[in-house]
């Protein structure tokens, strides 16, 4: 799938992939609407498993016979995903698939940062959801719980599909031999205030579609941690200047709250 790049990326796929089935999308409206083309594309085509794979990542010899067999072996799994590794350094895990804490609303990589050769890495270990930029996934679990969900533009669409998974009886799992090479913000860009909105934003979207209906205080306090866990990030880690940090996530909180949704088109 082409999003919408234009940059000539179109013509270069068309010269260099010969036979692949190329869809243009005629405007970007994000990650989940990128990936979302492509999967009716393939079920249209009849495929019975997809594979999404992010522009940036690189897949290690084996790593999809890997996720097939461990889709084969273990038919109430419906997502698998690999171990993420980092592509300047293969030795450091981005991801091991992610865990997610329902009363405070946190979010984590397994063993995300460490060395993968000073880890037990399971064979197959179940989680909470796997990275969006490498996962096979049955047509079933499309077919049941719908594709990504849209309004997230850009984050949290990946765990968003993968607890919707495991509420309509699919499990993820993260299979340790299979290994993915990941750049990561590449299209956005890792000191720009839009990470700080997104992440913000769509954290707290995330929570609001999880929860049950009705007011509620448990729903509250998780509000209230993800906001405090967001705005640490901004104060202490993030790689946007402050002040444009700060600006993006009072931002998020106000789109948030008026149910602004899809795409940020100024920051």
């Amino acid at each position: 799938v082409d999003n919408a790049s234009g940059d000539g990326s179109v013509a270069t796929l068309r010269a260099k992939l010969g036979g692949a089935h190329l869809v243009q999308a005629e405007r970007n409206e994000g990650f989940a609407a990128g990936c979302n083309q492509g999967i009716r594309e393939a079920m249209r085509l009849g495929a019975d498993r997809i594979l999404l794979l992010n522009s940036d990542a690189r897949v290690k010899p084996g790593a999809l016979g890997a996720l097939e067999l461990a889709l084969d072996r273990n038919p109430r799994v419906g997502i698998v995903g690999p171990m993420v590794v980092e592509r300047a350094d293969p030795g450091v895990v981005q991801s091991l698939g992610m865990r997610y804490t329902l009363t405070t609303g946190r979010m984590r990589h397994h063993a995300f940062g460490r060395r993968h050769d000073a880890l037990r890495v399971p064979a197959l270990g179940e989680v909470d959801g796997v990275s969006g930029c490498a996962m096979l996934v049955r047509r079933a679990v499309f077919e049941q719980v719908g594709l990504f969900f849209e309004d997230y533009f850009f984050g949290f669409e990946d765990l968003d599909l993968c607890l919707r998974a495991r509420a309509a009886g699919f499990a993820t799992a993260c299979v340790g031999s299979a290994v993915v090479a990941h750049e990561g913000s590449v299209s956005i860009g890792r000191a720009s205030p839009q990470r700080i909105y997104y992440a913000t934003r769509n954290h707290l979207l995330l929570a609001a579609r999880i929860s049950r209906p009705g007011p509620s205080v448990a729903r509250s306090l998780r509000t209230v941690s993800i906001v405090a866990l967001n705005l640490a990030f901004v104060l202490t880690r993030a790689r946007v200047p402050r002040r444009e940090g700060l600006s993006a996530f009072r931002r998020a909180l106000s789109d948030h709250r008026a149910r602004r949704y899809g795409r940020a088109e100024t920051l």
